[in-house]
């Protein structure tokens, strides 16, 4: 089990590898895919852009503002990327 710490000083404890991603800002959509990790990204932004290659194709969930719960939650996702200064506290 690996502990990691969010951007708002929470502890999280993460058991297994997130195996399907929801990503909510485009600079950590792109990190994401740096990583290698373009098979687990599930979702992300409108604004999510780059790399156009990898993001074709995927499922689109609103924008950084205005999310679609109803399509994050159909994902199923493991884990989803936020950001505290561009994502809304809901």
């Amino acid at each position: 089990m690996n502990k990691v710490t969010d951007q708002m000083g929470r502890t999280l404890f993460v058991r297994q590898r997130p195996l399907r991603i929801v990503s909510l800002v485009p600079s950590q959509t792109e990190l994401l895919f740096d990583l290698g990790l373009e098979s687990e990204i599930v979702g992300l932004t409108e604004f999510c852009i780059h790399p156009a290659a990898q993001v074709a194709g995927k499922q689109h969930v609103g924008g950084p503002k205005k999310f679609r719960f109803d399509v994050i939650a159909r994902l199923q996702p493991d884990l989803i990327f936020g950001n505290k200064e561009e994502n809304y506290r809901e």
